[in-house]
């Protein structure tokens, strides 16, 4: 239908004998389908570039101002098309469609139409893409054809929503990226008419099949003008379908040929080699971002898929913290923890519990470049009201760990209490409880350093689950771990051998005495069940495989509080009453040399003057039993170093017990 006034925009659209998928093009033009422009405000010029069988039937039902220009016979490639489109066209804006296939998002002429006007030599820019999941020339070969390709689009429910055209579309190898790194061509390019003309349209010399390089010839013009401005449609495409055309349909030899010949017929007419082209100045985005497209964006951000270009963020920029280079490390090691724990936090997606860290370290260390640059980022995540329910719990645990750097007991200790309150189970709170009541080295640096210099001959654990302890003992060590359940996750370097049982299975098998092969154990760790009566149990076995020189630790005997310690596990944190075994030892067995290192998170015990003949225990066992499995945790909480024996955790202090007692 004609148009009764003049358009403000033309979109001129060669087609060539591709009646399926220029009905979609069509349509994805229409004045029922694009957004924010009214039918009067624009006309779409149809070129035939000499089809088969002519394709007006397409245009039945459309609503808008379509006119057909056919152009008998055609050529092969779409220049000459191109320019008799641009003599017809009337509107002061104009786009050019190179390739009739390809279905347009519904805001592309509004964003296009202002776009043009925003500068004196605008060059309106609709990113490339492809309908379906893979680049077309690889996706063919995986089996995707026209007729899955229209259960791609019915998928979507298209063309309801246009939009969700980015939700099975693929950028195409001339758009990788195109928000942010060089394109080489648009197949939706837009420009005032003057600009046309002063372009002298596109280049007839182009005369290959499909035109060759002539697409990139025009783009590449245009970005070398003097005070060219490239604009960019941020959330607007094209979305090329599947009909045989000259190149994209092609094998992948196929393409190689094209772009070798394409090439040649280039610099022929061009005098140089093809290269693709920069803009001047950085690009001007216009337009809106629906989600599919604000997600592929994102990516194209964060996770650049062109190497050969520096990442939009620039070079070295790093997505876990934010920014493109870390502030220099404080020499306040305080300082450098806190900045430490906010970024972990902020990496781990814990922003408020961030934003809390940075906060404190801020109001500590005020001029600290390294603080200020975490919590620029996370800010806004929490608000005077603090940080919502969902994220309060790990707000007050960073919060706790943050005053435990800080030496700040109290407020450490408040915070992982308040943390404790919303969850229970929160094993990091009571974790950092444990470190503000024993500070200083972990049961694993004790063990290690155990083993260095005690360089055991053999180890016998009880409880290995993933081995982080075991993987302690080194060569010449011959090791053995006892768990019916080991979920060994650490590489072993000693001699080990492991027997999946229990313990009790384990001493009644006399497993043990076919390894030592008549040799006592030097090291024997108890780690395993968290019952009083099964730790006993365990001590006996162990220490009838002992030496004199022999030492038997054992791991939970301090406990963290009542909770924790109880005979049923209620908290994933839980000693159980390990502790009661240190009672019972020093009950029944007064000669033994025994105390416990205050290491967190729950104590070592250390027992020496072993004496693998006594039967005490053994013997006793029941009556032992009877006496302490029911003892409250009450009766030594408020008395735990001299109940359990306990000495600071500081290695000169335990060396020299070790050493009065002969061990080392």
């Amino acid at each position: 239908m004609a148009l009764e006034r003049k358009p403000d925009l033309s979109v001129v659209v060669v087609v060539y004998n591709m009646a399926r998928e220029v009905r979609r093009t069509l349509q994805s033009l229409s004045a029922g389908y694009q957004r924010h422009i009214d039918s009067d405000d624009y006309e779409v010029i149809v070129v035939d570039n000499g089809s088969d069988v002519p394709f007006e039937p397409a245009l039945d039902g459309l609503d808008g101002n379509f006119r057909v220009i056919r152009i008998e016979p055609g050529t092969p490639s779409p220049a000459h098309a191109i320019n008799r489109g641009l003599s017809e066209a009337r509107g002061d804006v104009i786009g050019v469609m190179i390739d009739g296939a390809r279905i347009a998002t519904p805001g592309l002429l509004h964003f296009a139409r202002h776009g043009a006007r925003l500068y004196d030599k605008a060059v309106v820019a609709t990113l490339g893409w492809y309908v379906g999941h893979d680049l077309q020339v690889w996706s063919q070969r995986g089996g995707i054809d026209q007729v899955r390709e229209d259960a791609l689009l019915e998928s979507i429910g298209w063309p309801n929503d246009g939009y969700r055209l980015f939700e099975i579309g693929t950028m195409d190898e001339s758009s990788v990226d195109g928000w942010f790194q060089p394109i080489a061509e648009s197949n939706a390019l837009f420009l005032r008419r003057e600009l046309w003309q002063l372009l002298g349209g596109v280049e007839e010399r182009f005369d290959a099949p499909g035109g060759g390089l002539l697409s990139l010839d025009t783009f590449s013009r245009l970005l070398e003008w003097p005070d060219a401005e490239l604009v960019i449609l941020l959330g607007e495409a094209t979305f090329h379908q599947l009909h045989g055309g000259t190149n994209t349909n092609a094998s992948p030899e196929g393409q190689r040929e094209n772009w070798v010949r394409w090439s040649r017929e280039y610099a022929e007419i061009r005098g140089k080699t093809w290269a693709i082209s920069r803009p001047q100045h950085a690009p001007t985005y216009i337009g809106t971002l629906p989600r599919p497209a604000l997600a592929r964006l994102t990516r194209a951000a964060t996770h650049p898929l062109r190497r050969g270009f520096e990442g939009p963020l620039g070079a070295g920029f790093d997505t876990d913290i934010w920014r493109r280079t870390a502030a220099p490390r404080s020499g306040d090691t305080t300082l450098a923890a806190l900045v430490d724990l906010a970024t972990h936090e902020f990496r781990a997606g814990r922003v408020e519990a961030s934003c809390g860290v940075a906060r404190l370290a801020r109001e500590r260390f005020p001029d600290d470049d390294g603080i200020a640059g975490v919590l620029a980022l996370v800010a806004a995540s929490v608000a005077a009201g603090g940080p919502d329910d969902a994220h309060r719990a790990e707000y007050h645990l960073a919060l706790g760990e943050a005053h435990r750097r800080l030496g700040e007991s109290e407020p450490a200790a408040a915070h992982f209490r308040a943390a404790l309150t919303l969850n229970g189970n929160a094993v990091e709170a009571y974790l950092g409880l444990a470190y503000l009541r024993m500070p200083g080295d972990g049961y694993l640096v004790w063990l290690d350093r155990l083993y260095r210099r005690f360089a055991p001959e053999t180890v016998i654990e009880i409880g290995v689950y993933e081995g982080s302890s075991l993987a302690l003992a080194r060569p010449p060590t011959v090791a053995i771990g006892v768990d019916p359940n080991p979920i060994v996750a650490t590489p072993l370097s000693a001699e080990t051998h492991l027997f999946a049982q229990t313990s009790d299975e384990f001493f009644a098998g006399r497993h043990a005495q076919t390894v030592l092969a008549g040799r006592p154990v030097s090291v024997a760790f108890i780690d395993g069940l968290h019952l009083f009566e099964q730790a006993l149990k365990d001590f006996i076995g162990l220490e009838a495989l002992c030496g004199p020189r022999s030492v038997l630790l054992l791991h939970d005997t301090v406990p963290l509080d009542e909770a924790t310690q109880t005979r049923a596990q209620a908290t994933q944190f839980h000693t159980g009453d390990v502790w009661k075994v240190v009672l019972c030892l020093k009950h029944y067995r007064p000669e033994l040399e025994i105390f416990t290192i205050a290491t967190a998170p729950t104590g070592l015990t250390v027992v020496t003057g072993l004496d693998p003949a006594s039967r005490v225990l053994s013997e006793r066992y029941d009556e032992a039993v009877a006496r302490f499995v029911d003892v409250p945790f009450a009766t030594i909480e408020g008395n735990l170093e001299t109940a359990l024996n306990i000495v600071p955790n500081e290695w000169e202090t335990v060396r020299s017990r070790l050493e009065q007692q002969g061990v080392i």
